[in-house]
């Protein structure tokens, strides 16, 4: 287009275009520092252009122009308007200024008007024309003074403003002081251990040999670098990121001092497309249902919420600490109808005071439950897709992280036992375990009116609605989630609340055994294993099976026949496991690992008792050999004849010795001697009477 301003590259040198009309324009060397403008005709620039000998170029004077270096400074704008005031009203006259004769009468009028030299009308038009004809152009270039972010090197003066209250004149930061800062803040400061800059300081005096006990105050102020100085050091040397990182750690930055620019919201089509949930230790102490003197310990709080609507859509309440079981009771409570859960607790709701049934789209959730079988089978069977927060970044479920402290904040002011910090140990100090007062129902129940509120009546004050929101639209989860129902495309779908609670079981192959179906050495039964024979030696049956199981009751599983989803059989448990009926799982798993070290011990008791015979045998062995008799000189032959009979004598012998076992003295026949069947008794008949007459009246 060949427009003024426009810079071309010709050669190794860089043309700015000053000015043009049809025919000619004129252009400027920029790199040239005794350039003046040319004249050169449109058809030469744009043959030029044509046989590609000059290219356009971006304008390196840009930046220049736009953000003069000198521009904040009292002297730049001095040299600046001291310029434009010299040349402002001769460089309109175009193009006479740019050719050679006219230019020279104009210079002269510029030199009289100012009382300058021509070297300095020259060097200011060069400049206004080679950086794009601007006033800005005429700003002094600072941008290499001084070296910019270049370390200085200082020389035998101090540097700096001289002191005027501390003593002494002190010294420069030089390339070994340096050093020895950065060593020694890497050592002590760049980490987690939370040292403060002024214990660094003092570390950075004692590496540079000062030692206080033998300088005074007078030659310590001579000889060492001040804390001003050390702290100007830290902040040139160290970025605000980069000191942060390193003095909490790269999970404490990312969870807590990250940019936040992204919203939890976004990507999120509707209700039911995306799940947070997580867990809580509640902040109160609770006492026992059958006996509220004995404190039971906090409970263990899983809340789930709808991430579009911010609507809580799940909820359990229980003393299981966080684990896939309590989750898995939280998610399964935002696929049942609330009006029936509520009313375990004795809370009448309507259906549109809680509208949350079916199953989401996603769920996200840490990387400790949510991770596994148990959830590859979840997300296979109900089709959910299970997302996990890296770890240590629980601030990826912001939502729901939030909705605890607004929870737990609600029910504080009403309750006893409630955990305010750390328990005094000073005397008389109050301890708030012993006000605990309510049970697991009644903190139960609590939670359960707190949730209803929030869902109804709380205003989500830093929500972020999408543009097809209506700006009348109140921002409560309820109405949000009314809304996405009505107007987004639906991610809950229906699911069998019974088939959706098996499959959010936990899972695990048992065992088929003679004795029945084996979990965690609990045996189960079920009619159909019976039928086929599952339990014969010659079965051919299963030998593995999955099954599903509640860790809350051991008396029955849920079999997954051909590991199939959508159906699953009931098996009770057998007699012979008797011992583990009505127990949880926790139980059967503390009574194993007792019968597992019992065991462990009777190894080691038998263990020794082996070690024992060992030495005893060995005892016996050498004491035989040590009796006998030397043979060498016997034959074989004669050694093997008579065994017979040397087996007789033998048994001669024991007989006489084993004789004098039984004792010899007889018992006199008035004690302990009794008659059996004396022939003057008549035997006792055993025979059953005969009734008949007596049935039939004969």
């Amino acid at each position: 287009m060949l427009l003024v301003n426009d810079v071309y590259q010709y050669g190794k040198s860089s043309f700015r275009i000053l000015w043009r009309n049809k025919d000619t324009a004129y252009w400027i060397n920029i790199n040239d520092r005794s350039a003046l403008p040319e004249p050169i005709s449109v058809e030469d620039l744009i043959k030029l252009l044509q046989d590609k000998d000059i290219h356009f170029v971006a304008d390196p004077h840009e930046q220049f122009v736009l953000a003069p270096p000198s521009k904040t400074t009292d002297w730049g704008k001095k040299v600046q308007t001291s310029a434009w005031e010299m040349i402002s009203d001769y460089v309109k006259q175009e193009p006479e200024i740019y050719s050679r004769s006219g230019r020279g009468q104009i210079v002269q009028n510029i030199m009289s008007k100012h009382e300058t030299t021509k070297q300095t009308v020259y060097s200011k038009l060069r400049l206004y024309w080679q950086r794009g004809q601007s006033p800005n152009a005429l700003y002094p270039d600072t941008s290499k003074n001084g070296g910019a972010g270049k370390t200085k090197h200082a020389g035998d003066k101090k540097r700096g403003r001289p002191r005027t209250v501390s003593p002494g004149i002190g010294i420069n930061i030089n390339e070994h002081v340096g050093n020895v800062f950065r060593t020694t803040i890497k050592a002590h400061y760049l980490n987690t251990d939370g040292k403060t800059l002024q214990f660094t300081y003092l570390k950075a005096l004692i590496a540079l040999g000062i030692d206080s006990s033998k300088v005074s105050k007078e030659q310590l102020a001579a000889v060492a670098p001040t804390y001003e100085q050390f702290y100007h050091f830290v902040q040139k040397e160290i970025g605000v990121v980069e000191k942060t990182r390193k003095r909490v750690g790269d999970i404490q930055y990312n969870k807590d001092f990250r940019p936040t620019l992204g919203t939890s919201a976004s990507g999120v089509m509707g209700p039911g497309s995306l799940y947070q949930i997580d867990a809580t230790i509640g902040d109160v102490y609770l006492v026992s249902e059958n006996d509220r003197s004995k404190i039971i310990g906090r409970p263990v709080i899983y809340i789930v919420i709808d991430v579009f609507s911010r609507l809580v859509t799940g909820v359990y309440i229980g003393l299981e600490g966080p684990s896939w079981v309590s989750a898995m009771s939280a998610l399964a409570n935002t696929m049942v109808d609330k009006v029936a859960f509520c009313a375990k607790y004795g809370i009448h709701i309507e259906q549109d005071e809680w509208p949350v049934t079916g199953k989401p789209e996603a769920i996200l959730g840490d990387k400790g439950e949510m991770y596994g079988r148990t959830v590859e089978i979840m997300s296979e069977a109900l089709n959910i897709d299970i997302q996990n927060t890296p770890s240590y970044r629980a601030d990826w479920k912001g939502i729901v992280e939030r909705h605890f402290k607004t929870l737990q904040a609600t029910f504080k002011p009403y309750t006893e036992g409630y955990v305010t910090g750390t328990i005094s140990k000073k005397r008389a100090g109050a301890d708030y375990r012993l006000d605990a007062e309510l049970t697991l129902r009644d903190i139960s129940r609590i939670i359960i009116h707190c949730i209803l509120e929030y869902n109804n009546s709380h205003a989500i004050s830093n929500y972020d609605p999408d543009k097809d929101m209506p700006p009348d639209l109140p921002h409560n989860p309820r109405d949000l989630w009314n809304w996405g129902i009505q107007n987004r495309t639906g991610k809950l779908r229906n699911v069998n609340e019974d088939i959706a609670t098996v499959n959010l079981l936990p899972h695990k192959e048992a065992t088929v055994t003679e004795e029945g179906i084996k979990l965690f050495k609990c045996l189960y039964s079920t009619s159909i294993a019976l039928n086929e024979g599952w339990f014969h030696r010659i079965s051919a049956g299963p030998k593995k099976v999955l099954v599903a199981y509640d860790p809350h009751i051991t008396n029955r599983i849920y079999l997954r026949p051909e590991g199939k989803y959508d159906q699953y059989i009931i098996c009770d448990l057998t007699e012979r496991s008797r011992e583990y009926r009505d127990l949880t799982f926790w139980d059967v798993w503390r009574i194993n690992k007792i019968k597992t070290k019992t065991a462990a011990t009777a190894r080691l008791i038998k263990t020794i008792g082996q070690l024992s015979l060992d030495e005893k045998i060995k005892q016996i062995t050498n004491e035989a050999r040590k009796q006998k008799p030397d043979t060498s000189l016997v034959s074989k032959t004669s050694r093997t004849q008579g065994i017979r009979d040397n087996r007789s004598n033998e048994i001669n012998n024991q007989r006489q010795i084993n004789s004098g076992l039984v004792p010899q003295t007889p018992h006199p026949k008035d004690i302990n001697n009794q008659i059996i069947n004396p022939k003057d008794q008549k035997p006792q008949s055993f025979n059953i009477p005969d009734m008949l007459d007596d049935l039939y009246g004969g």
